[in-house]
């Protein structure tokens, strides 16, 4: 983390001294919960609240210094203060300047969907030869960036950082602070439509995490993700600064067979045709994720026992295709975020699970798809065979569509308004052989229906 005076952070973020320069401050946070002894805090204000207003209260606790925004109206409290004409640019300029003091290998993740496992199983891999950082929770936008930057530890040997975005100019941004050494795009698809209005705009706006790249950096990216490879070649990466992953026998990696069996997903790759590599996660795209790590793990000359040793000390962000068992029946909690391509991913997992086990699947809206929600909801009933599940439930306005799509095509599908209405219905297949899978955006609030169950 940084460890620099007052004096020295004003003069990088170019802001005006209120206070003892001498102060030496190691970390900064946003979030006054959170916020350390040694830490500065950085006020913002949200859409219920201003952060200015808790500057004079952390100082009476023990906070040693704050930002101050210019523009602020409130009266500026006694203390350590560093006024800036703005906190957020103030933060990208601290965390760029530090980042760029740090000998450090970044690998930079972006993609609609896949960010997080992804980070998490890179991490994971190498972690088992270097030190390694890698964004906690989803501090993975423009504000989570800089402060997961300037908390980092200085002896880092590789920061496995996700970059995700939500409007145009985003990742140019974070590219500024970050500047990643290795690259990854997992798919794209239709997230944040509202603000992107095109899939083709997504793509652009995602590749840009390469604005930086430099001649001996990689960029792994998903060979089935649209128009990525055409893009990548329009900014003018060359043939050794792509490297692709996916099924298809022109990927430079390729995952040649896969089976998903329990809690594990086994598979081989071309590099490595006699070593079975198994995940301790479900799912046909959790192996695409694997191979990112694999290929980043190869170039940074780790060995395959290394490689699988990473995947045996994987910590996933909860509620990523999280198993868990309640009552003896299989429990798989994917709840934290959901887009037509996520969720169309997550649901071929579930089919592709043993079928000696009963299916139920419940499905909640997926937000922030834009005017044209309801037709993608309902489009889901032709990118999956839902056939293929014993029980359907579908859960908010949007599912709407999609059980009136399915009950076009005779299959039948129960409809909620909220996810607690469904509680009574789902805790009788709290059995054996039973696997039960959630999946829903983040705000239609499924993780409590999970707790719910096990209470």
């Amino acid at each position: 983390m940084i460890n620099y005076s007052l004096k020295m952070i004003a003069e990088i973020v170019d802001g005006e001294l209120i206070g003892d320069g001498s102060l030496i401050i190691r970390g900064v946070h946003y979030d006054s919960r959170l916020l350390k002894e040694e830490q500065m805090f950085a006020p913002f204000k949200g859409a219920n609240t201003d952060g200015h207003l808790f500057v004079a209260d952390l100082f009476s606790q023990g906070v040693k210094a704050s930002f101050w925004q210019k523009d602020c109206p409130l009266p500026k409290p006694q203390g350590n203060l560093i006024v800036v004409a703005d906190v957020l640019a103030a933060l990208h300029s601290l965390a760029r300047y530090y980042r760029l003091s740090l000998n450090c290998k970044f690998i930079g993740i972006t993609g609609s969907s896949g960010k997080t496992s992804t980070k998490d199983i890179v991490a994971a891999v190498l972690a088992t030869r270097y030190k390694v950082f890698k964004t906690i929770g989803n501090y993975n936008n423009k504000l989570g960036v800089p402060i997961t930057l300037i908390n980092m530890d200085d002896d880092v040997d590789c920061a496995v950082i996700e970059m995700g975005i939500d409007d145009f100019g985003i990742m140019e941004m974070l590219v500024n602070m970050v500047e990643p050494d290795i690259t990854v795009i997992t798919s794209i698809g239709l997230s944040h439509v509202q603000q992107f209005l095109t899939l083709d705009n997504i793509v652009q706006q995602k590749c840009w995490i390469n604005s930086r790249l430099k001649e001996d950096g990689r960029c792994y990216y998903f060979d089935e993700a649209h128009g990525v490879r055409q893009q990548l070649e329009k900014m003018g990466l060359t043939a050794d600064q792509m490297v692709s992953y996916g099924f298809k026998k022109t990927s430079d990696f390729i995952a040649l067979d896969y089976t998903v069996a329990e809690q594990y997903t086994s598979f081989t790759v071309k590099q490595y045709p006699d070593i079975i590599f198994k995940l301790p996660i479900l799912g046909k795209h959790q192996l695409l994720n694997g191979l990112v790590a694999i290929g980043i793990g190869q170039r940074l000359e780790l060995s395959e026992q290394e490689i699988q040793q990473g995947f045996d000390g994987i910590q996933l962000t909860p509620h990523r295709m999280q198993v868990r068992m309640i009552n003896e029946a299989v429990v798989i909690d994917d709840t934290y975020n959901a887009n037509p391509s996520s969720l169309a991913a997550s649901l071929e997992t579930v089919i592709d699970y043993s079928d000696k086990y009963k299916k139920i699947v419940v499905i909640g809206d997926m937000l922030e798809l834009g005017e044209n929600s309801l037709s993608l909801h309902g489009d889901m009933a032709n990118l999956i065979d839902f056939r293929m599940f014993d029980k359907i439930y579908l859960v908010g306005p949007q599912m709407k569509a999609l059980y009136e799509k399915l009950k076009e095509q005779n299959i039948v599908s129960r409809h909620y308004s909220s996810a607690l209405e469904t509680v009574g219905e789902i805790k009788q297949y709290l059995t054996k052989g039973n696997i039960i899978f959630f999946k829903a955006s983040n705000g239609m609030k499924f993780a409590g229906l999970i707790e719910k169950l096990e209470d």
